[in-house]
């Protein structure tokens, strides 16, 4: 299974072959075989230059049937990447921001579609508040707090401009062709959660302890990959971070209990400490 459905929990699609070159060669010394029967001595040979024949045939029959499942995946959204994507994305009406990677694209033109079927729903905003600056926002959340109310929550990224980002989403969402008529759309910055990371890492024997540098460089980068907006903190998150090869034992000393995060709120780390605390075997 590729790794992209693996993300999607999908099976790969039926309509990609999976190649097999040694399949291909026996099928067609079999069908030499079944048109004159004479070859089936001599094929045994593996000396036979009719073998290296069979086989740089076999070899060329692999090549094009990869290149027709290179040419179907450039036709699947969880595939295709570059100019194959740009057109994909010019299909649902949706270009490519200027520098915007493939992933960031691929998600924008799922959104987009899921959007597309019903104004007013969560999709339908959440996507184009995205499309208002794909570059700047990390994640947006949809809920609405009280009746006739829907609040947009905006996680900007690192580097980009705040209240420009801002305003940009709230222009978009509340343009007559997005906002649904009863709504009231109001466009709010992602509250930040301060959460003290604290853990003591028990080492293998023969594990340097240099390796604590890098579990907290590790650590602190699935965090930046993963903590959208209402992602909740867990004990046993954090720990499955730090249990890496080499590190026998993990003890969390913050937090303590799961903290629940809202759907306008991302949490941060406020301070990490993560210490040895002897060695096992």
């Amino acid at each position: 299974m590729s790794e992209i459905n693996q993300t999607l929990n999908l099976p790969d699609p039926d309509i990609i072959e999976q190649l097999d070159a040694e399949q291909l060669i026996e099928a067609r010394r079999q069908k030499l075989i079944e048109l004159n029967p004479d070859y089936q001595d001599v094929l045994a040979l593996e000396s036979e230059p009719l073998n290296i024949n069979i086989e740089a045939e076999a070899y060329r029959e692999a090549l094009l049937r990869l290149r027709i499942n290179e040419s179907v995946k450039a036709n699947l959204l969880a595939f295709a990447t570059g100019g194959d994507l740009d057109h994909l994305g010019d299909f649902y009406g949706l270009p490519r921001a200027d520098g915007e990677d493939d992933e960031s694209y691929r998600q924008r033109i799922r959104e987009r579609t899921k959007a597309s079927s019903t104004a007013g729903s969560i999709a339908h905003y959440r996507s184009r508040a995205i499309e208002a600056a794909p570059l700047a926002i990390r994640d947006v959340r949809i809920d609405s707090p009280e009746g006739g109310l829907v609040r947009v929550s905006v996680l900007v990224r690192h580097g980009f401009d705040l209240d420009e980002t801002l305003a940009k989403v709230e222009q978009a969402v509340n343009s007559d062709e997005v906002r649904v008529l009863t709504d009231t759309v109001n466009v709010v910055s992602a509250e930040t959660i301060q959460v003290p990371v604290a853990a003591t890492i028990v080492l293998q024997n023969t594990t340097p302890e240099a390796v604590i540098d890098e579990l907290k460089s590790g650590l602190v980068k699935q965090w930046e990959q993963q903590a959208g907006l209402g992602w909740d903190v867990t004990p046993s998150w954090i720990s499955a971070q730090l249990q890496k090869s080499g590190v026998y034992e993990v003890n969390i000393l913050e937090p303590t209990q799961v903290i629940q995060v809202g759907a306008n709120q991302h949490a941060v780390i406020e301070k990490l400490d993560i210490s040895l605390n002897g060695r096992g075997y």
